[in-house]
């Protein structure tokens, strides 16, 4: 319990300064860097131990034999309250066990939409065309998306902005993101703290595909439309997310 405590603090301290003085910031690769070292941080600094010396004064031994009175009448007094410091445990527990097993589901359900899918190499990207109605993902360097509901110069933008997600590894920050949300689930903060860090791939990734496309009004009208929502996969990295107005 005193390590969750101390994970939260120290996640509470990087939230509050990065929201105070690094969030209107455009400088989104250092905050990729700093937010990533927030939640290094609030996982291992715990478990760091500083020895305090105290120094012990000796002090004579009393050698006093004390009176011991044996009152075999005396009945035991039996503790009856209520173990909260359990109880929390428990509920814990199985909040991490709730937050663990969606984990793996939707790492199941990815798994199956990519073995149920053929998919074309576009080195060193894999490319899944798909008729089911999601919005275009990443995964590593898997990229999903459906071709019908876009044309080709829409294609080209969110082909740009995931492979630059790809390029970049994000999906390694989304998957620390996730580990640590369920690591502190019922800390508000981590969850807010995951949406920053969502936030700012996604700006890293717009700004990618801004330097290729030839027209930043066409890239917006693509924001825009995306702006839809649909159904999301929490660990991969999506074009379509909130704070579009942010983004473009």
């Amino acid at each position: 319990m005193e390590y969750l405590l101390k994970a939260s603090v120290v996640i509470c301290i990087f939230y509050l300064f990065y929201r105070i003085f690094l969030q209107r910031e455009t400088f989104f690769q250092a905050n990729r860097i700093y937010l990533l070292i927030g939640l290094m941080a609030s996982v291992f600094f715990p478990l760091i131990v500083i020895p305090i010396y105290i120094e012990i004064t000796p002090s004579v031994a009393d050698t006093t034999i004390p009176f011991i009175v044996n009152n075999e009448s005396q009945h035991a007094v039996y503790d009856n309250s209520f173990d909260w410091i359990q109880f929390l445990y428990i509920i814990y527990s199985a909040g991490l066990a709730i937050f663990l097993g969606k984990l793996l589901i939707e790492l199941t359900s990815l798994k199956l939409l990519f073995s149920k899918h053929s998919y074309y190499k576009d080195k060193p990207y894999l490319l899944i065309e798909t008729e089911n109605n999601i919005p275009p993902f990443s995964f590593f360097n898997w990229i999903v998306y459906n071709p019908k509901t876009f044309t080709d110069e829409e294609l080209k933008h969110i082909l740009n902005h995931e492979k630059a997600h790809a390029k970049e590894f994000h999906s390694i920050d989304i998957i620390l993101t996730q580990l640590a949300c369920i690591l502190l689930w019922f800390n508000p903060l981590i969850w807010l703290y995951k949406k920053e860090i969502q936030q700012n791939l996604e700006f890293i990734a717009d700004k990618e595909a801004q330097n290729i496309s030839n027209c930043e009004r066409s890239y917006q009208h693509v924001l825009l439309k995306s702006s839809v929502k649909n159904h999301k996969i929490l660990i991969t990295n999506n074009f379509y997310n909130s704070q579009i107005k942010k983004r473009i």
